[in-house]
């Protein structure tokens, strides 16, 4: 007699599969695969007055992964050198932002180099990676204005292929009016291209139509977020700030997951004043 074949329900295979997974879990947990250290760049800002904070010890920041706490093993200010692209709104809105690009190019220092790239329907190379600022004002006076801002697509573009040459840390500082238009790329593929090349996205904006999303773009790569109207500040002093988290990033050694997931979140533990609100994000870089 042939034998018969049990077919087991499609729910309770999804039951067994939830069991495999939790022993997973507690075999990690009881230390039988070694839980996997990792690297994490993170910036830390007040958020009132957008000012870095730097000084802090590893007792003051909390990571997890999702739900699952991770372990802070140390903490470091690393000031290597950068490669920024500073990406600037070009569409029908943007000429309001040029001030800010005037200034933000006046931060460049020493040793530091800068690419510009234009947005409106696509991006636009305005001038690759240079030191030298009179190149980059020249580019920016060649800008032409006109289009619907398509921030995700430009931003993809730009982290995917803008530093295929650069050795040095890579950050983009999204200049943007503050209004977005519809994208072909999501916001997930951005956030995914930036993890995958490591690059930290800085946003600045003027309307606040669109500032959960450019501040997601921050908090999920590493960056910090710029509302310039809220804070007020000349376009110089505003640019400095931006630069301030540019140059200021930490690096966390943390260890407790096998693998980093994708839902990374960092706390920073009150001064004891109580009188700032901290906000830090985060860019897995192991």
């Amino acid at each position: 007699m042939r034998s018969m074949q049990r077919v087991v329900p499609f729910e309770n295979c999804q039951a067994i599969e939830r069991t495999i997974r939790l022993c997973i879990g507690l075999i990690l947990f009881a230390g039988v695969l070694p839980a996997q250290e990792a690297a994490l760049v993170v910036t830390v800002i007040e958020e009132k007055t957008a000012e870095t904070v730097t000084g802090l010890g590893p007792e003051r920041f909390s990571v997890k992964d999702g739900d699952t706490p991770l372990r802070v093993i140390s903490v470091s200010e690393p000031r290597d050198p950068v490669d920024v692209l500073l990406l600037v709104d070009t569409s029908l809105a943007g000429e309001a932002v040029r001030p800010i690009a005037e200034s933000l190019i006046e931060q460049l220092a020493e040793g530091e180099a800068m690419a510009l790239v234009g947005y409106d329907e696509g991006a636009e190379l305005l001038h690759d990676f240079t030191s030298e600022k009179q190149f980059l004002r020249k580019a920016l006076d060649r800008a032409e204005y006109g289009g619907l801002p398509r921030v995700h697509d430009a931003l993809f573009a730009s982290v995917d292929g803008g530093f295929e040459a650069s050795l040095n840390r890579k950050a983009v500082i999204l200049l943007s009016n503050g209004v977005l238009a519809r994208s072909r790329v999501s916001e997930a593929e951005v956030l995914e291209v930036a993890r995958a090349k490591r690059v930290s996205v800085y946003s600045v904006f003027v309307r606040t139509d669109a500032r959960s999303l450019l501040r997601r773009f921050a908090l999920r790569t590493g960056g910090a977020s710029f509302a310039a109207r809220r804070l007020k500040l000349a376009p110089r002093i505003l640019a400095t700030r931006v630069f301030e988290a540019v140059r200021s990033p930490y690096e966390l050694t943390v260890s407790g997951v096998y693998t980093l997931g994708d839902r990374l979140e960092a706390t920073i533990s009150p001064p004891a004043d109580g009188k700032k609100k901290l906000s830090a994000s985060v860019l897995p870089v192991d």
